[in-house]
């Protein structure tokens, strides 16, 4: 962890933390301009108007930023991230697959398995291409084409959708026309026809038997038959709807107010009178109390969760042999703060979020405070919006570790302060800029140089009007010795 601390301070806000470097390199002009550089630690940044132009190059890896519109991060191997305006449009290439997403309507992937590539394409809901085992696959929604591994089938091919369209999971096989209105079932030992919403049935030998009548209104299915757990359904909705098998029996009348479940696999049974206010539940390991919007105390297995006056304060608990995790929430994402620690690895982190205006967060005693947060409580460890979104509003960040290290920066560098155990380096912009590498040896400069003083073990020098050359006095102190 100590060997780790000037690292972690070099890159905690991607411009704050080099002048701890006996070789470090610092050159600001607030805002226009901040340069930060070492060559022990091989790394480079500069930023330009404040948050909103970025350079950085940390080891192999070089990053490009343009926030909120660009963000380019490149590797000596070929790998490479970019994202536009995200989540607009992003894209990922490397050396043996690549691809991109345009808000989630287009998209390419292509590539090899062993890399995590899906080989599929598309621009919804009009055009798909892609790869699978079973071959190659093309569409043109709603013309024609064929589909593998989409929309929960196995295979799906159509023609003038929705006048014909044929789909495959397992051994069933659907042909469907003006789809829902009309379908015929087929497959080994099974067969069926559906008139939606009137009438339909299909059955499998051994297997299964569906009928519905007046859909969704009546209804009988009796599934699983070939299992020890065979199911049960039958359905007159709303008044009533059951669901039994020898594991699990559910039951619930009026839908949705009021149910009943008795599970004999996890020995609890509930009661719903009306759902989703109230609900009782007895078991060991499954049991508590609802009567939202006052209360509710529910225990399942290894999770807990409690509710006061919904929504304004909620509480949820997990515990088990390998992890134990607590989140308190204040209206939803008003207030958030969750707590976690891996008994196995002894890891521990903490995450607070109070929106808009903070966010905390520490992870095996490193921790990072900061001011504002608008995004963050949303979709927080989105690694996408820390790079392109976030820095433009953190008007104050702080990191720190259980050792003292610590590094702080104030709008962007206006004011800035490090402490890597007893050196201290500091700059309020543009008046004065102070370091300390040890006792013996410090530094301040006012009005970036027009008066600055130096000490160290070759005596003291002061300078004035931004000159090379001062005053020097004092003998070094191995003479004075």
């Amino acid at each position: 962890m100590k060997r780790a601390i000037p690292l972690l301070l070099l890159t905690v806000f991607g411009w704050v933390g080099t002048v701890m470097a006996s070789d470090a390199t610092v050159s600001t002009l607030w805002p226009v301009y901040d340069y930060r550089a070492s060559e022990a630690a091989d790394y480079r940044s500069l930023h330009l108007f404040g948050p909103f132009i970025k350079y950085e190059t940390k080891g192999d890896e070089t990053e490009y930023a343009l926030r909120p519109l660009f963000y380019r991060s490149v590797d000596q191997d070929g790998h490479s991230k970019t994202e536009v305006l995200y989540p607009l449009y992003t894209h990922n290439s490397g050396s043996e697959s690549t691809d991109f997403n345009l808000f989630h309507l287009l998209s390419f992937d292509s590539g090899s398995r062993e890399s995590g590539s899906s080989n599929r394409s598309y621009f919804f809901p009009f055009l798909f291409y892609g790869q699978e085992e079973r071959g190659t696959y093309k569409a043109f929604f709603p013309i024609a084409g064929t589909l593998y591994n989409w929309f929960g089938r196995d295979r799906i091919s159509f023609v003038l959708f929705p006048l014909y369209s044929h789909t495959e999971r397992k051994s069933t096989e659907i042909d469907n026309v003006l789809w829902p209105f009309f379908a015929r079932i087929s497959g080994e030992n099974e067969s069926g026809l559906k008139f939606w919403p009137i009438y339909g049935q299909s059955s499998k030998e051994g297997v299964y038997r569906k009928k519905f009548f007046l859909w969704p209104i009546f209804f009988s299915e009796d599934l699983k038959m070939n299992t020890d757990n065979p199911v049960r359904v039958r359905a007159a909705w709303p008044l009533f709807t059951s669901k039994i098998s020898p594991e699990k029996s559910h039951k619930v009348f009026l839908w949705p107010f009021f149910s009943r479940t008795e599970d004999h696999v996890k020995e609890y049974s509930s009661f719903d009178a009306p759902w989703p206010l109230v609900r009782v539940t007895k078991g060991e390991k499954y049991h508590g109390y609802k009567f939202l919007p006052f209360y509710a105390d529910e225990t399942m297995d290894v999770q807990r969760k409690r509710w006061y006056l919904w929504p304004i304060y909620k509480i949820e608990e997990m515990r088990d042999d390998i992890i134990e995790r607590r989140r308190d929430r204040v209206l939803f994402f008003l207030y958030s703060d969750t707590r976690e620690t891996r008994f196995l690895t002894g890891d521990t982190k903490r995450r607070i979020d109070f929106f808009p205006f903070y966010g905390y967060q520490q992870k095996n005693g490193v921790s990072h405070l900061y001011i504002l947060s608008l995004l963050e409580p949303f979709f927080p460890g989105n690694q996408s919006i820390e790079r392109l979104w976030s820095p433009l509003w953190r008007v104050y960040q702080q990191k720190w570790d259980q050792h003292g290290n610590s590094v702080v920066s104030l709008l962007w560098n206006l004011y800035w302060h490090e402490k890597q155990g007893d050196k201290i380096a500091w700059e309020l912009f543009p008046l004065v800029e102070y370091r300390k590498e040890s006792e013996n040896s410090k530094q301040v400069s006012l009005l970036k140089g027009l008066i600055s003083y130096r000490s160290g073990e070759d005596g003291k020098e002061l300078n004035l009007f931004y000159t090379p050359w001062g005053l020097r006095w004092g003998a070094p102190r191995s003479e004075q010795l």
